[in-house]
């Protein structure tokens, strides 16, 4: 059985695009109303979910439950309220013709459940034949736990002077022994938005922590190079 119709976002004005990492991390709070997720939400009831699986070998243990759809209009209907964030991003996006993955993805995270670390890869779409280049996270809900960390000290971020690279606000540093690392809570409606791409030194480390209390529900796309 095919899901409800997914509906139809409206982009919206004077919204911010945080730079939690320049060249790597972005936010934008409020970038669905709550009507918007309600809508979503309704329409993820008509997704198949499947429970996690082990992980293969080289993977990373992830214990969320999950569905996929693939969907060109949904991909576009998201490509819409995106596209005045895209040429604020660093690295610069090159395309002249914005698009994002058709596979769309939802994400269930309960309690006490978590995504280990792993890295983010160049995805390659089988019918524009073009790679992915940047995360795209959408919250659907609000929960304790379960933010993204990433790990900073994984690779060069493309700096040339780190110390300028600093995060903002929004973010948390864990203590010296495990290196540095910022995390971005979830909080519904809220885009998180990361670099994944074969430039820049590409992806950072990072991780879904162990949801506290409530569920995590996540949107997933990527935007394609």
């Amino acid at each position: 059985m095919a899901p409800p119709p997914f509906p139809n976002l409206k982009p919206k004005s004077n919204l911010t695009l945080n730079a939690i990492l320049p060249s790597q991390i972005y936010t934008v709070d409020d970038f669905l109303s709550a009507t918007e997720i309600k809508a979503i939400r309704t329409w993820i009831e008509g997704v198949v979910m499947e429970e996690p699986k082990p992980p293969g070998k080289g993977e990373a243990e992830r214990t969320a439950r999950r569905g996929s759809i693939n969907s060109p209009d949904i991909a576009s209907i998201v490509l819409r309220m995106l596209l005045p964030y895209i040429p604020l991003l660093s690295p610069l996006y090159k395309s002249s013709s914005p698009a994002l993955s058709p596979n769309i993805r939802i994400y269930h995270y309960p309690r006490q459940t978590y995504f280990r670390c792993h890295y983010d890869s160049p995805t390659l779409d089988p019918t524009s034949k073009r790679l992915s280049c940047w995360t795209i996270l959408i919250y659907l809900s609000d929960c304790t736990g379960g933010g993204t960390t990433f790990h900073l000290s994984t690779h060069d971020t493309g700096s040339a002077n780190k110390k300028k690279n600093k995060p903002n606000a929004i973010t948390k540093k864990a203590d010296n022994a495990e290196g540095e690392k910022v995390t971005v809570e979830p909080k519904a409606g809220r885009l998180l938005l990361h670099w994944h791409g074969m430039s820049g030194g590409g992806c950072l480390k990072h991780e879904g922590k162990e949801v506290e209390q409530g569920d995590k529900w996540v949107f997933r796309t990527d935007i394609l190079a």
